[in-house]
């Protein structure tokens, strides 16, 4: 008898125990965490039409969230690698973003920019494969490492 109460004691301080406040799951403490809602590689069908890069803000910020929208080719390197491809990244002037720079705020959790090609000036290229990587920096929010870019492929 003074086993079965042993553990039910030992059970009892468990579930006592495992009940308590714990800070470090708690929602309020979760930094502001940016991504990118479609992250990863698009096949670009269509010059003619606008491709959209969507950034999610998550985590619980109390604060606004600045972050910068641009270009980087490390990506596309790696891609290239990973592949065994020869993607080469798109001239400036071939394409034309909505913005380079936006504001979260507090209680904003998407923003969207607009991508826009421009087909007279990708037809003068050489024939071969390009690709636009966007990537997204932040000074006071992290960011998803894993979602940190939209790579958009055009065959010529």
């Amino acid at each position: 008898m003074r086993k079965i109460v042993m553990l039910f004691v030992a059970a009892l301080t468990l579930v006592v125990a495992s009940c308590s406040k714990n800070d470090s799951i708690v929602y309020e403490n979760i930094p502001a965490t940016l991504y990118v809602a479609n992250a990863g590689v698009v096949q670009v069908d269509d010059l003619g039409a606008n491709y959209t890069l969507r950034v999610v803000k998550g985590g619980n910020a109390d604060y606004t969230v600045k972050f910068t929208l641009g270009v980087d080719t490390r990506p596309i390197v790696s891609y290239n690698i990973e592949n065994n491809l020869n993607l080469v990244p798109l001239p400036e002037g071939c394409y034309t973003l909505s913005a380079e720079a936006a504001t979260l705020a507090v209680e904003q959790d998407m923003i969207s920019f607009d991508i826009s090609f421009n087909a007279e000036q990708i037809a003068s290229l050489e024939a071969g494969s390009y690709a636009l990587c966007l990537a997204i920096e932040s000074d006071n929010a992290n960011i998803n490492n894993d979602k940190r870019y939209l790579m958009l492929c055009i065959e010529k």
